[in-house]
């Protein structure tokens, strides 16, 4: 079939003068290059624009899932030291490690493996992660009143925390 066409074309091009052929190969030549650059070249180049763009957003994404690696990483060694020990020494342990020792107005044991306690005001960030923490450790949330504060993003917490075991 090839053999074929290029017979057809041979004549073809032989019927034509010089001047037609010069005009034919410099037309099949720049269609040629036209394709290439249109089908190849802008494709490639638009791609690696779009990759180029996305780039620095992407790079920026993996440094704070490593800084999010790192952060939890160490609360699970943290939490995983915590892990042990009564309902109070658990609860107490996981206060400092969120650094809410000082902000705990009032703590009581009472029976039945049960703490109850109440906060100063925390920030909604410092005080829900807190309390993950907590749950992560087996310790379950019995009670829990949210009370606002004054400053806005701040809340004052009455809970009642059940013992448990991770």
């Amino acid at each position: 079939m090839t053999n074929e066409l290029a017979t057809r074309l041979r004549a073809y091009l032989s019927a034509r003068s010089a001047r037609e052929r010069q005009t034919l190969l410099v037309g099949g030549l720049l269609l040629l290059v036209l394709l290439g650059y249109g089908g190849v070249y802008e494709p490639l180049r638009q791609a690696r624009a779009k990759l180029a763009e996305r780039l620095p957003a992407q790079r920026a994404e993996l440094r704070l899932m490593r800084m999010q690696a790192v952060e939890i990483e160490r609360l699970r060694r943290h939490l995983g030291s915590t892990g042990n020990g009564s309902l109070e020494q658990r609860v107490k342990a996981s206060a400092a490690a969120f650094g809410l020792v000082g902000k705990i107005k009032q703590f009581n044991a009472i029976a039945g493996e049960q703490i109850q306690l109440s906060t100063q005001p925390l920030a909604t960030a410092a005080w829900s992660e807190w309390l993950t923490g907590i749950e992560a450790q087996g310790i379950r949330i019995v009670r829990c009143r949210i009370s606002s504060a004054a400053q806005p993003g701040m809340a004052s917490l009455e809970l009642t925390l059940q013992g448990g075991q991770p």
